[in-house]
C-alpha cells in the first residue's frame, strides 16, 4: 500500500524518457493519442471527445491526490514528443494492489518505450511501498504481453468479460524495494 509519506513521485526520468503527472493543459496533446484507433485498443477503445480526455486526466489527478498512485505522461527526453502514458490505476486492482497500464503512440511502438516506462514506474511503486502489482491484457495483444512478462509478471488466471478473454498478470515488488 502507498503510504502518505512515501507517495509515488510526481516525475521520473530514465535514459530516454521523462515521466510526469498530467495537467489539464495536456488534454489536447493527449487526446491525439487517446482518439487514435491503432493506439487506444483498451477499455471502450478510442475516445471520441476531448471531454473524455479531460475527464481521464481529472480521474488520474484525483487518484494521485487521494492515494499517491501516479499515472505519468511519457515524453522523449530529446525533443519532448509525447509518446504515451504509463502508471498505476485501480480499474481492476485496488489501492493496495494496483494495476499497471501503459499506452504508446502507434508510430512509436516497437522501440522499447513501454518497457522502459514500465520499469521506471514499477521501481517507483516499490519505493512507495507497493508490494503487489497486477496487469490485465488481452491475449491477442502480444506486444503488451511481452512487455509485462519481461517486467517479471506471471499469468495468474484468464477470465472472460464482454470483450472476450482477459489475462490477469501479477508481480510481487517486495524484492524490488
Amino acid at each position: 500500500m502507498v503510504h502518505a509519506d512515501r507517495w509515488m513521485r510526481d516525475s521520473l526520468r530514465t535514459a530516454r524518457l521523462t515521466l510526469r503527472l498530467p495537467v489539464a493543459s495536456d488534454a489536447d496533446e493527449l487526446h491525439a493519442i487517446f482518439s487514435a484507433p491503432r493506439t487506444n485498443t483498451i477499455g471502450d477503445g478510442p475516445f471520441t471527445s476531448p471531454d473524455q480526455t479531460a475527464h481521464w486526466i481529472a480521474r488520474r489527478q484525483a487518484l494521485y491526490a487521494d492515494h499517491g498512485l501516479a499515472w505519468y505522461l511519457v515524453r522523449a527526453i530529446d525533443g519532448g514528443l509525447l509518446l504515451g502514458n504509463c502508471g498505476m490505476l485501480t480499474t481492476r486492482g485496488t489501492v493496495a494492489e494496483p494495476e499497471i497500464g501503459y499506452m504508446i503512440r502507434s508510430s512509436n511502438q516497437g522501440r522499447g518505450y513501454a518497457s522502459e516506462a514500465a520499469e521506471a514506474v514499477l521501481a517507483e511503486a516499490a519505493a512507495a511501498g507497493i508490494e503487489i502489482v497486477w496487469s490485465t491484457i488481452r491475449p491477442g495483444n502480444l506486444a503488451s504481453c511481452r512487455v509485462i512478462e519481461r517486467a517479471g509478471f506471471h499469468v495468474q488466471r484468464t477470465e472472460n468479460d464482454r470483450k472476450g478473454p482477459l489475462r490477469y498478470y501479477k508481480r510481487s515488488l517486495r524484492e524490488a524495494a
